[in-house]
């Protein structure tokens, strides 16, 4: 350890979990989305259906086509066990946090059914169909 900082564990014990503390704070920067630079890229889980051509001029399609809707999170409504097991983890919420699981679960049911990535599913289908075309070159229904 240097002399520098104060002993901070972490975790369940041992020298493995022993580090000084760095009176620094982290250094955090705007996030920013890495552009494609190859002439095709890939959607879903592989497979000539998901190649897709690279339009240089709208890098945005790319990132549609690449960009995964995260389902909301629900949350219990009713009792429920945390940590290993045994009565002391069982959590029975009072009256008011029950209504306000069910209030939050019902706005992100009603949300999941409407966001963004239904709509841009017939660009992405499409998008696939010219991809499909590209490689295969076939036309719309050719078989």
């Amino acid at each position: 350890m240097s002399r520098g900082g104060s002993a901070v564990t972490y975790g369940r014990g041992g020298a493995g979990n022993v580090t000084t503390r760095n009176d620094q704070s982290p250094r955090f920067e705007p996030e920013s989305t890495p552009t494609l630079k190859s002439k095709k890229y890939t959607t879903g889980r592989g497979g000539a259906g998901n190649m897709a051509k690279n339009d240089f001029d709208h890098p945005e399609e790319a990132r549609r086509a690449q960009d995964v809707d995260v389902p909301g999170i629900t949350l219990p409504e009713g009792s429920f066990h945390t940590g290993r097991g045994g009565m002391a983890n069982t959590y029975k919420p009072t009256d008011e946090e029950l209504q306000a699981a069910k209030s939050h679960n019902e706005k992100v049911r009603r949300e999941s059914f409407h966001r963004g990535g239904s709509q841009d599913r017939g660009t992405i289908r499409a998008l696939a169909d010219k991809a499909k075309e590209a490689v295969t070159g076939k036309q719309g229904g050719d078989k």
